[in-house]
């Protein structure tokens, strides 16, 4: 089931996003907004009548421009979802919405690190899969080893 668009308007001119794109995809409901205003829209829908409680995933995509973050919030006691997304500029920096989602802690932390973000706001914005000097892995600059370089290993 589907939140009701004019409530989602309404929440998210509450949070400083007055312009935000909302469309209807195979996904559900997508909201892309401003990267500043993420953290405060998160908090507002999890506050708001909505009651979108939990964040069930936060990821990201490199689109070969920038890096995309979608962030992917469920009202169990409605039965909906919507699909919050914000596009970022390589190697920037993001608040961590930490405290309004606890289940961002380690989402978080993965993300950054392997498209090359940084973490503001986060309590342990450490490296959680590589060491220091590893470039961010999903980037799509990433250098694929062949086949043979694989082999002659």
């Amino acid at each position: 089931m589907l939140p009701d668009e004019t409530v989602i308007k309404h929440i998210l001119a509450d949070a400083g996003q007055s312009d935000a794109d909302i469309q209807e995809t195979a996904l559900g409901l997508v909201c892309t907004l401003a990267p500043s205003v993420v953290a405060s829209a998160l908090a507002a829908f999890k506050e708001s009548e909505l009651d979108f409680a939990t964040l069930v995933d936060l990821m990201g995509t490199d689109t070969g421009e920038e890096i995309e973050l979608s962030y992917h919030l469920r009202s169990f006691t409605r039965d909906e979802e919507i699909h919050i997304k914000c596009r970022v500029a390589y190697d920037s920096e993001i608040s961590s919405v930490w405290n309004t989602y606890p289940s961002a802690l380690m989402p978080e932390r993965e993300t950054a690190e392997l498209f090359g973000l940084t973490l503001s706001g986060h309590p342990n914005p450490k490296r959680l899969l590589t060491t220091d000097g590893v470039e961010p892995l999903l980037r799509k600059s990433s250098v694929i080893r062949t086949l043979q370089e694989v082999r002659d290993r």
